[in-house]
């Protein structure tokens, strides 16, 4: 085309395409016009199937409508590594958390939005809202038909044509469509801005809080840690052992005592035993057999056993030697254990060896009401005593 009329962004005469459109027999009168509006506006007379496009223009893809939005890719991935300049969408994130500590983080320099971590998050982000409006076209197989329903999706208006010369009166209509629809997408850009900044803000300064409190908790414990190994080199180890030796040596002698005491009683008690049976087996038939005692209706009668040693261990030796001395007044034959619960309550449970130890020290006074619930306590004290 060789016209001297206006020329468009891809090289070709304005007049020459109005004039193809008009010679053109495929298509109605509404749609020449329609068309002749469009090149006017500057759109792309390549996308609109008007002009031929260059051997090495390889620009025409996409929608006819979007032909004024002419963006590489890497022009895009550009523009969204440049979260953080925008003046009003860091307005909006200090007007929500500017007065919390939040904020303090992102003034230090602790949370910075020039790190490549958080761009990438942002990109991913707008990524992710680009996607809506393609599930909301039903480009995504799988998407449930209700799911689609919910997302509001911005439509052109219906066109129309003067009914007289049939001009595409739309036309003008879809200009400002465009130019809403090019303020809305950078409006919407950046409110997304603003809301990925302010819950990266809050998220981030939850987590590097977190990560001061552990820094400051394990240097305390370092700290410990050293503190313990000075005391560990300045011990005398000598003196330790030479304390637990006596200590050691004083309750194995004792419990050895025991053992032997026992051991001891046990064989004078089995030989009186065979020296009774001797005896009684030579009189058996000269003395008549002692009528035997009527079991108490009550239970048996009490043991009795005494306490030989220092009035500190006695509640030891009580509990360890002694609980069969308590009185069964059912005759039941079983003895009391020293965890065995005389009382419950909701504050606690009274055991045999709190009785015990509680009497040891600070006589009846010292047990608790709790206890003297129980009869028992009182065949306790009493048995304590008899030792």
């Amino acid at each position: 085309m060789n016209g001297e009329g206006p020329i468009t962004s891809t090289g070709h005469d304005l007049s020459e395409l109005k004039e193809a459109i008009k010679n053109r027999e495929d298509i109605s009168m509404a749609e020449k016009f329609n068309l002749m509006a469009q090149i006017e506006e500057g759109a792309n007379p390549i996308r609109l199937g008007i002009a031929a496009p260059a051997e090495d223009d390889e620009s025409y893809e996409g929608l006819p409508y979007l032909e004024e939005r002419d963006k590489e890719e890497e022009e895009v991935s550009v523009n969204l590594m440049k979260f953080g300049d925008s003046a009003a969408s860091n307005y909006a994130v200090n007007s929500v958390v500017g007065s919390s500590e939040a904020w303090e983080l992102v003034k230090s320099g602790k949370i910075n939005f020039s790190d490549k971590l958080y761009r990438e998050s942002m990109t991913l982000g707008i990524d992710a809202s680009k996607h809506i409006h393609d599930i909301s076209t039903g480009e995504f197989e799988g998407v449930d038909a209700d799911v689609i329903k919910e997302i509001p999706v911005l439509k052109p208006p219906k066109r129309s044509f003067c009914p007289k010369c049939g001009t595409d009166i739309h036309s003008y209509t879809m200009m400002q469509w465009r130019k809403w629809r090019d303020a809305s997408a950078d409006v919407v850009g950046i409110q997304l801005e603003a809301a990925m900044e302010t819950s990266i803000v809050k998220i981030s300064a939850f987590h590097i809080n977190e990560m001061e409190d552990i820094k400051i908790e394990n240097s305390k414990l370092k700290a410990e840690v050293e503190e313990l190994k000075e005391k560990l080199e300045n011990t005398d180890k000598k003196s330790i052992e030479d304390k637990l030796r006596k200590s050691l040596t004083t309750k194995i002698r004792k419990e050895l005592l025991k053992e032997l005491k026992v051991e001891k009683d046990l064989i004078l008690n089995k030989d009186d035993s065979e020296e009774d049976e001797e005896a009684e087996e030579d009189v058996e038939e000269e003395i008549e057999k002692p009528k035997s005692k009527p079991k108490s209706l009550f239970g048996p009668g009490k043991k009795s056993k005494k306490f030989d040693g220092k009035k500190s261990d006695k509640p030891e030796w009580f509990l360890n030697e002694a609980l069969d001395t308590v009185y069964d007044p059912h005759g039941t034959g079983k003895a009391l254990k020293r965890r065995t619960i005389l009382a419950r309550s909701a504050k606690g449970n009274v055991r045999v060896e709190d009785v015990v130890f509680a009497y040891s020290k600070s006589g009846k006074k010292g047990i608790s009401e709790l206890a003297w619930t129980s009869p028992t306590t009182k065949y306790i004290v009493e048995a304590y005593d008899s030792c």
